[in-house]
């Protein structure tokens, strides 16, 4: 596996809401990491597949933030021998307060070649690879299971389905029909309501994003931005009340 880690300041701003009268566990926090600047702090990984099998799954990881690569980010790569390989890409947010419960909002960037409306093994190879963002308490981690297979220690669904750690946002599909001269094309995705977490004792919570494939073929493409809003969870009385108090910027869904 070719992972390789950047040693680049990340382009990372952090705006907290009125942070000098913020109640406990009411601050907020928005937060732009631009990786095609750099990579920093990210780190990436696979899920169910075979343990052991990483060469065979042709597993790729790696930041391309120089400016001289033509396509930046932090790359994924895979071929998805077992109709449900997971790649993602991790990190964790820190200066929340301690173990409150928070809703967390994402806008992802990436980078796909996949053509949209194509015939392949197990599915479409664009719109059968689902994107989804997520937000755990625990870092997010690959275990072996007893079985042998590799599987993720949250809840992050099955392929199009959501799980409670976890939600999709969309598909790697992009807007070329062509299905043998394939180009890479920027893509935005946002998550379709807020998704609930809990920020640990240290005030920690992990963001993630990943692609999981139902296309038994190889899928590759870069991460070049990832937007999250973080927002206290409240009661509906309180969410009116404070409302006024926070303001967005640096958040570009």
């Amino acid at each position: 596996m070719n992972i390789r880690h950047a040693t680049d300041v990340a382009f990372v701003v952090f705006l907290f809401a009125n942070p000098t009268f913020a109640e406990p566990g009411r601050n907020s926090l928005s937060a732009c990491f631009d990786l095609t600047d750099s990579c920093e702090e990210w780190q990436a990984g696979f899920a169910d597949y075979q343990a052991g099998q990483e060469m065979f799954y042709e597993l790729t990881a790696q930041c391309t933030s120089d400016p001289t690569n033509l396509n930046r980010g932090f790359f994924l790569s895979g071929a998805n021998h077992s109709d449900d390989l997971f790649m993602f890409i991790k990190r964790p947010v820190s200066g929340l307060k301690p173990a409150k419960n928070y809703f967390v909002e994402a806008s992802i960037e990436i980078l796909s070649k996949a053509p949209t409306n194509c015939i392949g093994v197990g599915g479409d190879p664009g719109m059968s690879v689902y994107v989804k963002f997520g937000a755990s308490t625990v870092e997010p981690v690959p275990v072996i299971q007893t079985n042998g297979y590799v599987r993720m220690n949250v809840d992050i669904g099955n392929q199009s389905n959501c799980g409670s750690n976890a939600v999709v946002i969309g598909n790697i599909a992009t807007t070329n029909t062509d299905c043998f001269n394939t180009h890479y094309e920027l893509k935005n995705l946002q998550t379709p309501a807020p998704l609930a977490a809990q920020s640990d004792e240290n005030g920690t919570l992990w963001i993630f994003a990943g692609a999981d494939s139902g296309f038994e073929g190889r899928t590759s493409l870069y991460f070049t931005r990832v937007n999250v809003r973080i927002l206290p969870a409240q009661a509906a009385g309180d969410e009116e009340e404070d409302s006024t108090n926070h303001e967005w910027r640096g958040f570009n869904p």
